[in-house]
Order: structure tokens, then sequence, then C-alpha cells
């Protein structure tokens, strides 16, 4: 078999164990020991077999066996890690992914986990940088890969993680070195050293327990259909939960997840909105600024007036400015797209480089000129992650002097302002650990979408990652305030419908607002698309306040949308009383009255909008359309004309046709026709003229002439090409 096969008969094996399907599970676990040669393993799988197999002879024998939830628990656990055992050993010596490679070189050195351990403490009690960074890298990978740690490892790593002489950015290293670990596969060792790490409450380690944490809630969304055959995973989460920030920790978490959904979007409007028009900005005429932007930045300052000209030019770009910083204040990633291609530098051939934490004494930034660049980057930190930060100085590195050194003077005259805003923020705990972790999220996004090797790793970014449903994490996160936080940053970026079960959940318990639940959840219903849901939901809030605007609004916007006008039209009665020259409401209520054929009133409606507003072109349409229908061609004509003065609609000459039509004026009627299909083809003008055809007949146009007239306009404008039947 090829590894792919394999491995789709290894996620088969799993998806069996994770349904209970213990028969199947055992006959795709021996199925599997055999296809990969791996028959060391045989005697263990039929020794879960012949026991789960006893216990069910008790079963159906009537025995009442109080431990037998628990042994069938066991037998489940057991199976899964062998399965891993199995495919790891498997794999092991053939598989070129990522980790596999790494696996090898690591075993190929022989130097175990606990004497790395000991020579990173050693070069960091020295001072030895040249020979502390390789051993960190090295530890970095041996935790990664060693699948299943033995006590003894795990001791001596929980004894660095709680030192206070052993370097804190290697303890960040071994964070990040368990959560890959365990995505590669469960430990029970590694995922009790998280929880350890998740603990830490000095103050030089708050890092090191803010990534634990966000490593221990991605392992629990991994694993969540294994998590209850490990009673202690709950059982240490409970004892993290004590902690005093916790839950507040926890929600942070959440909410900067929810935010990376975020980032291809705005990479995607980056690329496709804003450089484009900053690129037509620049090249009108030879004004503004030069394309050349490195150059202009490393060398001579960029005139800001080049700026505000170019902003001040395009209201999209300005606009775009203005969201830019408000999404920077949010914790949106905006750098990713800028970042992504420079990240072939030799430092990230390194895993554990993804992850270190930046610091300007790294030896791969040594400033063999003197100009102190790289400090200079650390007035970067409230936005930049460690990769980025990397990437960045190796980018400058290699400017010319001069230009390198002229940069540097200007991040260290910014750094001063920079650390004065951090300080502020420092007073704000739970904002200042917000970032924190957004920053560590960030360094998880670059590694899982920039990786050489990525396609060699189960993307965590391409899932939900909706942990405010996972069952074990509910208990935490189940309160009002926390539940409504997290459904208010759905709702904000654009993800209704998984929004939509917290507030469910909220008016199911009494919970909260009522009236401002029952309306943000008929908002998701109506943009999922379930208008009867949304109606209902709107109805309920309106009892609570029949007063509200927009509650009236979206109640007749659904009872238009389900084709039930006069439903409609009391809703938007009741608003114009309360506003009575809202044109967007006068405009509805005129569309009511047309959709029930009360052409009289829907034309007072009209006449209104357009008395309070000549340049507003619906109101205009309907003006015109209404006298059409009502026979006074003269008033639809002039309308029409008004109209087609103005950046006219095709709707707009057709409807011109017809009046002239109706009026007598056949050859009128035809020019008007040909302007409304200008660039298309029949089946555009068809479907228009199809749908008129009531309309005219009852202006007194004979059914006769009607297809008449089809027939030379069909003769006249381009055919589509027929698609040949099927």
């Amino acid at each position: 078999m090829t590894l792919q096969e394999l491995t789709h008969t290894y996620k088969n094996l799993v998806k069996r164990l994770d349904n209970g399907q213990m028969k199947e599970a055992f006959d795709l676990l021996t199925h599997f020991i055999t296809v990969t040669g791996q028959h060391a393993f045989t005697s263990r799988v039929e020794e879960l077999q012949n026991t789960y197999r006893y216990m069910l002879h008790y079963y159906v024998e009537g025995s009442n066996d109080p431990t037998r939830h628990r042994i069938r628990a066991d037998i489940r656990r057991r199976a899964y890690e062998l399965a891993d055992a199995v495919r790891h050993a498997a794999f092991g010596d053939i598989s070129p992914a990522t980790y596999y490679s790494v696996r090898r070189s690591v075993r190929y050195s022989g130097i175990g986990i606990t004497s790395i351990l000991r020579q990173v403490a050693l070069y960091a009690e020295a001072g030895d940088r040249e020979h502390g960074e390789p051993a960190a890298n090295r530890l970095f990978d041996a935790l990664w890969t060693t699948e299943f740690i033995d006590a003894d490892t795990a001791s001596a790593i929980r004894e660095a993680l709680c030192s206070h002489s052993f370097p804190t950015d290697v303890k960040t290293l071994l964070v990040s070195a368990l959560l890959l670990g365990l995505q590669a596969s469960f430990d029970r060792e590694k995922m009790r050293l998280l929880f350890d790490a998740a603990a830490l409450s000095d103050a030089d380690t708050v890092n090191v327990s803010l990534q634990a944490l966000v490593a221990i809630c991605l392992t629990l969304y991994t694993y969540s259909d294994r998590l209850e055959l490990y009673p202690e995973v709950q059982e240490r989460l409970e004892m993290l939960a004590e902690m005093p920030d916790f839950r507040r920790r926890l929600s942070s978490v959440i909410v900067r997840f929810i935010l990376t959904r975020e980032t291809e979007k705005v990479a995607h409007r980056l690329k496709d909105e804003i450089l484009p028009e900053i690129m037509k900005l620049t090249t009108q005429g030879g004004k503004g600024p030069t394309t050349d932007f490195l150059k202009e930045i490393a060398g001579e300052e960029m005139n800001p007036e080049w700026m505000e000209r170019m902003v001040g030019r395009s209201d999209k770009l300005s606009a775009w400015m203005r969201e830019y910083g408000e999404l920077q204040e949010e914790g949106i990633d905006l750098l990713h797209t800028t970042f992504g291609p420079l990240k072939r530098f030799p430092f990230f051939y390194e895993t554990g480089n993804w992850f270190l934490p930046f610091t300007p004494r790294h030896t791969a930034l040594r400033d063999r000129n003197g100009d102190g660049f790289v400090d200079g980057i650390l007035s970067l930190a409230a936005f930049m992650c460690d990769s980025d930060k990397y990437s960045f100085c190796f980018s400058m590195l290699h400017l010319p002097d001069m230009q390198r050194r002229a940069l540097g003077e200007q991040l260290r005259g910014d750094l001063t302002q920079l650390r004065e805003q951090e300080a502020a923020e420092l007073g704000d705990r739970g904002k200042h650990e917000e970032r924190l972790i957004g920053l560590y999220i960030r360094n998880l996004y670059r590694f899982y979408k920039l990786h050489p090797g990525r396609g060699d790793f189960d993307d965590i970014f391409n899932c939900g990652l909706d942990f405010h449903r996972l069952p074990i994490l509910r208990p935490y996160l189940s309160d009002a305030e926390t539940l409504l936080r997290i459904a208010e940053v759905y709702l904000r970026k654009g993800y209704p419908d998984d929004a939509r079960p917290i507030y469910e959940e909220l008016l199911q318990r009494g919970e909260g607002d009522s009236e401002m639940l029952h309306q943000k959840l008929g908002y998701c219903l109506q943009s999922i698309g379930d208008v009867d849901g949304a109606l209902r939901e709107y109805l309920r809030a309106e009892l609570i306040n029949p007063d509200s605007k927009w509650l009236l609004r979206r109640i007749a916007a659904c009872y238009r949308a389900l084709k039930q006008p006069a439903r409609a039209l009391e809703f938007l009665l009741r608003h114009e009383r309360l506003e009575p020259d809202n044109l967007s409401v006068l405009l509805h209520i005129g569309h009511c009255y047309l959709e029930q054929k009360m052409y009289d009133e829907a034309l007072k409606y009209y006449f209104k909008v357009d008395y309070l507003d000549p340049t507003n072109a619906k109101g205009g349409r309907g003006v015109a359309w209404c006298s059409f229908v009502l026979g006074k061609y003269d008033q639809a004509r002039t309308t029409y004309r008004k109209l087609l003065a103005d950046r006219p609609q095709p709707e707009d000459y057709l409807n011109a046709g017809h009046t002239e039509w109706a009026s007598g004026h056949v050859k009128e009627a035809y020019a008007y026709y040909l302007q409304a299909a200008a660039g298309k083809g029949f089946a555009f003008f068809a479907n228009l003229f199809d749908a008129d055809r009531s309309a005219l007949i009852r202006a007194g146009i004979d059914p006769e002439e009607i297809t008449l007239m089809r027939d030379e306009m069909q003769f006249v404008l381009p055919e589509e090409e027929m698609q040949p039947d099927h």
C-alpha cells in the first residue's frame, strides 16, 4: 500500500474508535498491522480484542459488572495509543513528511531529551548563545517527535519549566514542541506538561502560561472525541480553572482564534482592492510618490504630504486607512500577506525558530556594523509577532549600511512613544494578555500557512475552532457575559450561523436582554436565509419594544420577502408615523401598494419621495411605472425622459418603450427597446420583455403585436450560443 492509502486506513481506524465501533476498529487495526509489516504489535491487539470479547461475554450472560464502562474506556484508549504506535513505527523510516524527517535526525543523533535539557541549562548559565541556540532547537525537535515520552523525561521537562534559572525563551519553545507533538499523536505525559506550564504564575512566565493555554485548547479540540477516556484531563482543567484569571484568558483565546478567520479576508481585500487603488493613484499623471517604496523608506524620508494627497484623492483608500486602524486596534492580523514571502531565510529551516521569542541578541542578527538597527525592531513589538520580527530583521539587514542605519535611527525614535503606550497597556492586564495571546496565535498561523512542509500537517486553522461548543470547556464559558462576547465577535465579523446557537441558548436560559437577543437572533436567521425564523424572532422583540424603527423595517422586509405585502404595509405605516419623511420607508410603502396593484396609493408615495428628493431615481421610477399602468402616458413619458437623462438602467429604456407603444408610437417604442438591449443578447431582452407581457396587454397592446415585436427583436439581436440537449 502507498503512504496515502496507509494514512487513509489509519484515519478510518480512528473514526471507528471515535464512534465506538470496536469490532470494526479491531479488524482495521489488525489489517493496518499486517499491511505495514509491524507484526510486533500483533499480540497487543489480540490481547485487547480478547479482553473486549470477555467483557461482552459477561454482559450477554447477564452479569452486572459495575466496572464495565471503565474497562471498555480503557480498551478504547489503549486501542487509540496502539494505532498511533503502529503508524509511527510504520512511517518512521519511509515517510518523507517533515515530522518523520526530523524524527529520523533526532534518533540518529542518539541524544535524549534529558541530556539536551542539561546542555541548554549549562549554555544559558555560561551565556553561550553560540551553542545554546542550536541546543534549544535540538530540544524542540526531540520533544516534538518523541511520540510518547516516559515519566522520567516528563519529570525533567517539568523541572525545567518550573526552574527560575532555565531560559524563559526555551520554556516557550517547550510549549510549542508539546503542542506540535500532541497534534501528531495524543500523549498523556505531554498533556500533563502543558497543564503544568499553564499553571505557572511568575511574572516572567506569563507568556509561557498563556501559550500553554492556547496549546491546551487546540489539543482539546483535536481530540474532543476521546477526552472522556482521560478523566485526568478534566481534573487538571478544573484545577487550572481555579486560577483567578483563567476564564478571562480562556475567553481571550477563543476570541483571538475567531479573529484569525479575518486574516485571509483582509489579505484578499488588500491584494484585490487596496493595492490596485494605490497603484492607480501613484500613476496618475506622474504625481505623488514613486512606486519604489522600499527605496523611499530605506533612504530619504518619505514626504508625509504624499500620503495625505494619495488618501485624499480616494474615498476608497481613505475609508480603508480608517478601517485599517480600527482592525489593528481590534487585533486583526494585517501583516500575514506582507511577511508571507519573507519566510525563506535559512533561519526558518529550523522548525523551532517559527516559535522562538524575538531577541536582538540572537546570533543570526549579530550587528556587524554597530548601528544598533536590530534594537529598533523592538519598537514594533506591539503589533508584530516574533516570527515577523525575525523576517523583518533579515530583510532589512540586506540593505546597504547607510540606509539601514537611517532606518534604525527612525525606529529608535519611535521606541519612546511605543514604550509609553505599552506602559499604559500594562495597567490593563487583560488587554495586555489578550495581545500576547493574539501574537502567539499569529506565530502558529504563520507556521501552518507558510512553513515549507505545511502540506505535511493538518492545518488547525481550517477547522471551525468553535471551542465554546466543546463539552469539556462549557463549564468555564457558560456565563452570559462570556457567551455574549463570543457571539458579538461572530456577528460583527459576519458569521451569523456561529452566533445563532449562542443567542438561542441565552434566550432558552432566560438570561440577558431578551429584546436584544430576539433582535440579534432574528438578524442571524435572516442572514442565513431563514426568513420565517427571523420574522418569528423580530415579532417577539417587537412585543417588548413596539416603537423600534429598526424592528419595524426588518419585520416589513421579512413580510415582503414572504410575498405578504399587506402585512408588510402595516409595519411600514407604523414606521411612517414615527418618521414621516424617511425616504426608504416611503419607497417601501409605495412598493407594497404596487405589489397589491393599488396603483393610485403607490403613486402618492412615489410622488412624495420624488418631491423630497428629486435626485432619487427609485422614486422617479415608481412615479413613471404607476403613471404608465394608470394610463397617464404623458406623465410617464415626462418622468422617463428625466430618468433617461441621468445614468439610465436597461429597464428605464424598456419601460419608456412600453409608454410610447401604449401611446401608439411603435417606431419610438422599437428604438427604446433597441437601447434597452444595447450590448446584450436577445435572452437578456426577452427576460425583461416577457415579464411585462400582462402589463402591455392591460395597456391595450394586441397580443399578436407583442409577438411581432418580440420576433423582430429576436431577428436583430445576437443570439446566445444554443446549448446542446443532454
